[in-house]
């Protein structure tokens, strides 16, 4: 017998003369909450049958009913979210609880009465808030996201120089993220706030700019780029002073004990000075500060005896 309601609830529609056509509507519900579907504003008191015929688009159609002389409702294929806001006989609302973004779709609402039939088609819209973020990195650009949101947020910027980057990621499930980018070179602002539109939920983001931050994008890049290229060279020169320094004091104490070595080769008779770069480096090798000593003293002993 419940296999019967729809057909008969059909059979009575067709054999009622239509005195109205259908008035076409828009709804929206955020997901998560109530939505309340209403049938065309006529009287009640003559009513003979109520059909809501839903048809979602991502999910199987269903239907409730109801049929006045019996005081008898019917659901057909409808989950328990869907159900009359209160008694049919009074006011045959459609109520949604919770909205679900798949519940997104057409819903008719038909109604007999001895005075005729009435049809309303209300189009469900879904809309789902995004979830907002504001964050910002050491290249001084501040991001501003609005993720999963049905439809699409727009971005706004409340401080920056006017000149963000924009985009938008469309995912299977109907939902937007929409991503804002805002570079803060050169802005002297202590603080940025991300504006967010969006039809279920208005939002605002505020972010603090650290003071290390904010140093650092009021330079512009060639000035950046121009330090540390500064700061580069200056450590390479620096390096390169010492490294000289040091091989040239290396080169004048190797001189001065080749001096020496030839002076105190040159007072002894019969001695050919043979003194090359070998030599030197074989003093070098032998080098000691005891050596030194009896060679200076060796010599002024030398010099007193001539």
């Amino acid at each position: 017998m419940a296999q019967m309601w729809p057909i008969l609830a059909e059979f009575l529609l067709f054999l009622i003369k239509v005195v109205q056509g259908p008035a076409d509507s828009t709804a929206s519900a955020v997901v998560g909450t109530k939505a309340v579907l209403r049938c065309p504003n006529t009287s009640v008191s003559s009513l003979i049958l109520v059909i809501w015929k839903i048809r979602p688009k991502s999910e199987s159609h269903c239907s409730l009913a109801y049929r006045a002389d019996a005081n008898k409702t019917d659901r057909t294929n409808c989950n328990e979210r869907m159900t009359w806001e209160s008694s049919p006989d009074h006011d045959p609302a459609l109520q949604i609880h919770p909205v679900r973004l798949a519940d997104e779709g057409n819903y008719t609402c038909e109604i007999a009465t001895s005075d005729g039939t009435f049809c309303l088609v209300s189009a469900l819209t879904v809309l789902v808030p995004p979830v907002v973020t504001l964050t910002h990195g050491s290249n001084g650009v501040v991001v501003c996201q609005a993720s999963a949101g049905k439809p699409a947020a727009e971005i706004s910027w409340a401080q920056g120089n006017g000149h963000s980057t924009e985009n938008k990621t469309h995912h299977t499930n109907g939902t937007v993220t929409t991503l804002s980018s805002m570079p803060m070179i050169n802005s002297t602002n202590a603080h940025v706030t991300c504006l967010v539109t969006h039809p279920a939920k208005n939002q605002t983001q505020t972010i603090e700019l650290s003071s290390e931050l904010s140093a650092d994008m009021t330079l512009s890049p060639i000035l950046r780029y121009f330090l540390i290229c500064t700061s580069s060279c200056i450590a390479v020169a620096v390096v390169a002073l010492i490294l000289y320094r040091t091989l040239k004091c290396r080169a004048s104490w190797l001189s001065g004990l080749a001096d020496a070595t030839t002076t105190r080769n040159n007072l002894r008779p019969g001695t050919v000075n043979t003194t090359n770069s070998s030599t030197v480096e074989s003093i070098y090798q032998n080098y000691s500060v005891q050596n030194i000593h009896k060679n200076i003293n060796s010599l002024k002993t030398q010099r007193q005896r001539v």
